[in-house]
């Protein structure tokens, strides 16, 4: 009896668990919710968090994300971040487009910019602003985003090379400012930090491709703002850059003329950033050899970067200008002069600008013993600006004698040219001053008054003159002498040979000739015979030859 109605009561507990087809209508309905939620999620997309820092023209449910000009998303709420410091705006993507959100993707807001490419962003004028995707390379997903204030300067998978430069506060660039090579634009400025600590500004370039090439071993980084004009020891130099670097500023790099090229670098190589084009050229040697100049004269107009040549040959620079000018050496060992750091860079004379600095080194050492030393010279009247020569002694060079300042060898130096001429003009005033000039002055007082009496003489003598010129008497004179010039013509025109009185005188003179020729022989017997005239000429006997002389 007790088991029959065991088995009773189990089916009747069997019959009450069955479901009731009512029951199914829900759990479809359930089920299609379900499934509706799940689509639509899907189909939502993906919810990402973006931060900026201004959402000037940013709307919740109108503001639209877009690559390439198709949208992929929607922003959904624009709000303040907690801490009050930047914009939080929530956006969903399109699944198609979750791939993309990886940790490189960029993001940027595009609106109308003025710029000095032109103007962009004009179609948002009516249509509105609109954030604008870049997808990246990262795998790494993530949905936090920071939207830069402008777009990217090198887009992601951009071709070409990042170069980091180190430069000094005034050489401070913004970002997008151009990269210039011989004045062709061929990238821009990426970023550009101030570090507190070392004060010195960090700037960040790409250079695009194909110019990448260009950016080697031996390439310089100079920065090209406005117009560069100097007038120093090398003379009147100006640097005028391109249009768009004049207005904007920029950096430009490149190459020694005398140097290779040399090999291409890789991504994020460090450069130093230098002030101007002539700075950054010589800084391409960079084997030197450091000396000092110990200095008596004054060192006005001589700075840090001027040259420092061999006869007309730049072989170095100057570094600094005192150096180390409170040292104890230069009190007790040098009488107070005036030291001054030079480099002599012997790759200036190199063809590849290399040389070997221990084979130089002691070519100057025979130099130094051969009378090498250096002198400060003007290398720009108008500036005052001076410049170190090098060159050999002229007259006999002592014995010399190497010496170190502050463990670097001392270069022996000279006088300089003008206060070589001050030492001889003093010199020339000390030996005036020890003259004994009193009596020659006194001397030339009384040659003074003699001259001064002399020429009183003479003007009384020129007024005498002068009145005995003008007497009536003295003018007519040479009226008078004309016409007794002319009365001797006339007188002189008579005695011609065709005159009478002429063949007159002839013939008087040929009697005259024929007289004294008769006389002659009564004038030698008279010179024989002075008594001849009274008495009878005593008759003589022939002459006898007289006998040769004896030797």
């Amino acid at each position: 009896m007790t088991d029959s109605n065991n088995h009773h009561l189990l089916a009747k507990v069997g019959k009450q668990t069955r479901l009731s087809p009512i029951w199914i209508v829900p759990i479809v309905a359930l089920l299609i919710g379900v499934w509706l939620v799940y689509d639509n999620y899907t189909k939502a997309g993906k919810q990402i968090t973006l931060s900026m820092t201004n959402a000037e023209g940013i709307e919740a449910g109108k503001t639209k994300i877009k690559v390439h000009s198709v949208d992929i998303g929607l922003v959904e709420q624009v709000t303040l971040s907690k801490d009050l410091t930047h914009i939080q705006v929530i956006a969903r993507i399109t699944p198609k487009a979750q791939p993309m959100l990886v940790k490189d993707t960029q993001l940027w807001v595009v609106k109308p910019r003025i710029g000095l490419e032109g103007i962009s962003g004009l179609n948002t004028v009516i249509s509105g602003a609109y954030i604008q995707l870049q997808p990246g390379k990262s795998i790494e997903e993530t949905d936090q985003f920071t939207v830069l204030d402008q777009p990217p300067i090198s887009p992601n998978g951009a071709q070409g090379v990042h170069v980091n430069l180190i430069g000094k506060v005034g050489n401070a660039l913004r970002v997008g400012d151009p990269v210039t090579y011989q004045g062709m634009r061929v990238g821009r400025v990426v970023s550009a930090v101030f570090d507190p600590k070392q004060r010195q500004m960090q700037h960040e370039v790409f250079i695009e491709h194909p110019y990448d090439v260009l950016v080697t071993e031996n390439s310089r980084f100079w920065t090209a703002v406005g117009i560069d004009v100097r007038l120093d020891a090398d003379g009147f130099k100006a640097n005028i850059p391109t249009v768009e670097s004049l207005i904007a500023g920029g950096v430009s790099f490149g190459h020694a003329d005398d140097l290779p090229m040399g090999k291409p670098v890789a991504s994020e190589t460090t450069f130093e950033l230098y002030t101007n084009e002539e700075a950054a050229r010589q800084q391409t040697y960079n084997q030197h050899l450091e000396y000092v100049l110990l200095v008596n004269d004054t060192v006005r107009g001589l700075s840090k970067g001027a040259p420092v040549e061999f006869r007309g040959l730049r072989i170095g620079t100057v570094i600094s200008v005192p150096w180390k000018f409170n040292s104890p050496e230069r009190k007790k060992d040098f009488r107070y002069a005036i030291p001054v750091l030079i480099h002599l860079e012997p790759g200036r004379l190199a063809e590849n600008g290399q040389a070997d600095l221990e084979e130089w080194k002691a070519r100057i050492d025979r130099m130094l013993q051969r009378g090498l030393h250096a002198t400060l010279k003007s290398g720009n009247l108008l500036t005052g600006s001076v410049f170190v020569d090098l060159n050999m002694e002229q007259k006999a060079h002592t014995t010399y004698r190497r010496q170190r300042f502050e463990g670097i060898p001392v270069l022996p130096t000279s006088a300089t040219g003008l206060a070589q001429i001050e030492q001889k003009l003093t010199d020339l005033l000390d030996k005036l001053n020890r003259l004994n000039v009193e009596p020659v002055l006194s001397g030339l007082d009384k040659n003074l008054q003699q001259s001064e009496q002399t020429m009183q003489e003479i003007r009384t003598l020129s007024r005498q003159v002068n009145q005995l010129l003008s007497q009536p008497d003295l003018q007519q004179m040479p009226a008078n002498l004309n016409q007794t010039m002319q009365a001797l013509r006339k007188t002189l025109d008579g005695l011609s040979p065709e005159s009478p009185a002429y063949q007159e005188l002839t013939g008087t003179l040929q009697r005259l000739d024929k007289a004294l020729r008769d006389i002659q022989p009564l004038v030698r017997t008279l010179n024989e015979q002075p008594n001849a005239i009274l008495f009878d000429r005593k008759p003589g006997n022939d002459p006898e030859p007289l006998a040769p002389a004896k030797p």
